[in-house]
């Protein structure tokens, strides 16, 4: 495990400082990826070929990754380890939309969330984040309703995604992280002004940490980077 930059292994204390929690930081679990994985191993071609041929087969991937993924959560959170949020794994949209079936997705993905979520409840964990890029509307029901509420990134893509009309559809309990257009970092500080007048209402809604999605991108100037995190920390 990482503390403070520092790795701890956990047969040389790192399993007590998870106990012990006292952090002045947040600790996450890793829940694992219940699709993406799969993509990963076979591909979106081979899934969706496996989906039409051999649905026995496809179900028993989900299956057995979505029971690996649960054991493993119980484990880590049986060993008295202290975590503030559960976070999955997913990257299974691209910008026009999910590499997956929304209706299957729900069907035989949807148990298994809720499953390791329910645990997290459990243990008193009350924040699950996930991270999927793309354009993610399509696969929110599945998650919001399985205990997942805490979507991140919020891309500003060629779709222009922002939190306010998921949170017109979901309310309060849909939470977010990103959604900073992270371009005006190349440009001038009246362009980082402006962005940040963007935000505000966002962030008026509350429940959304505004940041830039992924890596700054190779044009960004430093000191508009550093001008941005400034004037976020004096006006919020």
């Amino acid at each position: 495990m990482l503390a403070n930059d520092r790795v701890i292994p956990f047969d040389e204390g790192g399993l007590e400082f998870l106990q012990e929690n006292k952090r002045d930081y947040m600790y996450g679990l890793h829940c694992g990826s219940l699709f993406g994985h799969i993509r990963d191993i076979v591909g979106v071609e081979g899934s969706s070929y496996i989906y039409c041929d051999d649905m026995e087969l496809y179900e028993e991937m989900i299956n057995t990754n979505g029971d690996l993924c649960y054991q493993n959560v119980k484990y880590a959170l049986e060993s008295g380890a202290k975590f503030d949020f559960g976070h999955f794994w997913e990257d299974i949209c691209f910008k026009n939309g999910p590499l997956v079936i929304p209706r299957v997705f729900d069907e035989l993905v949807g148990p298994h969330y809720k499953r390791i979520t329910d645990l997290l409840t459990e243990y008193g964990i009350d924040i699950v984040s996930l991270d999927c890029d793309g354009c993610i509307d399509a696969l929110i029901p599945t998650w919001i309703e399985n205990g997942v509420n805490t979507m991140f990134p919020i891309e500003v893509g060629t779709w222009e995604a922002e939190i306010a009309p998921w949170r017109e559809e979901y309310g309060k309990r849909l939470l977010g992280v990103g959604g900073m257009n992270k371009n005006v970092f190349a440009k001038d500080r009246a362009a980082v002004d402006a962005e940040i007048e963007r935000l505000a209402e966002l962030i008026a809604l509350g429940g959304y940490i505004p940041c830039p999605d992924h890596r700054i991108p190779p044009g960004a100037e430093w000191d508009n980077v550093k001008y941005y995190c400034e004037k976020m920390r004096e006006r919020f």
